[in-house]
């Protein structure tokens, strides 16, 4: 009686880990993953695993679970051409319905990454629902990096902040000009902003501190944004206020008014 025949084929077996591993990378639209098997490779989260916490974040508008696959600051390019920046997940929370409308959630649910037309692959950066989301591989995994409401890449964010009275948002249109906008409170963001400058000035003040200047002008008026408090002392009596990032400066017919910016 002959011996059975796989008796003499080489025996390969493949741990779980291995079999997953390749799964995972074969759902990596980018390849962007990390070698299978490798250190980096354990805590990646996959294109895989993103796509389905996106899906359930989404469907049940869970701000706070969708902070946790979004790379800050997340700018946001609206229908009309305007642009805004969220800085953190308090942020994400506070405008998650403006930013993420029916129209737009129902258009990244039915989105696919095995459609083509919906996942876009350009030297690692995916491009899904048509360029609805903006998305990159980090260290850790995926990350939604931008969010157009138009399918468009937003512009350069440079600074966005809000004093007492206003919101702000200093960033660029096409062709890289420098741009002010604000928003009397309590208005939404989402309409249209009361004041709109264009050709504004960027500038680094200070040696040793470098503090971001923007300034615009308006007839009569000058609008100057410090985009930071690098160059402030921090003596008690002279400290900004707590939470302060900056400062607006208007100045009309030669009297300036200032307020702390947040």
């Amino acid at each position: 009686m002959k011996p059975p025949i796989w008796l003499f084929l080489p025996i390969i077996l493949l741990s779980p880990t291995a079999v997953l591993a390749q799964d995972a990378q074969h759902g990596d639209p980018c390849k962007a993953m990390p070698a299978a098997g490798s250190a980096a490779a354990k805590n990646f989260l996959t294109f895989e695993a993103f796509e389905k916490e996106l899906r359930a974040d989404i469907t049940g508008q869970d701000a706070i679970a969708l902070a946790f696959l979004v790379k800050f600051p997340l700018p946001i390019r609206e229908t009309g051409g305007g642009m805004i920046s969220l800085t953190n997940a308090a942020a994400l929370k506070s405008h998650f319905e403006e930013v993420f409308t029916p129209a737009l959630r129902q258009q990244i649910l039915t989105a696919t990454s095995d459609d083509a037309d919906d996942v876009d692959c350009d030297e690692g950066q995916i491009s899904l629902a048509e360029g609805v989301l903006a998305i990159i591989a980090t260290d850790r995994g995926y990350a939604i990096s931008a969010v157009s409401q138009n399918g468009t890449v937003t512009p350069e964010t440079y600074y966005v902040c809000e004093t007492q009275t206003h919101r702000i948002v200093v960033d660029t249109v096409a062709g890289g000009e420098l741009r002010y906008r604000s928003w009397n409170k309590p208005r939404a963001v989402t309409e249209a902003p009361d004041l709109a400058l264009t050709k504004g000035e960027s500038t680094v003040e200070g040696n040793r501190c470098g503090t971001p200047v923007y300034t615009f002008k308006s007839g009569a008026t000058e609008y100057r944004v410090e985009g930071s408090l690098n160059c402030y002392p921090t003596l008690e009596t002279y400290a900004p206020p707590k939470g302060a990032t900056g400062r607006l400066e208007v100045t009309v017919a030669g009297k300036t008014a200032d307020a702390w910016c947040y």
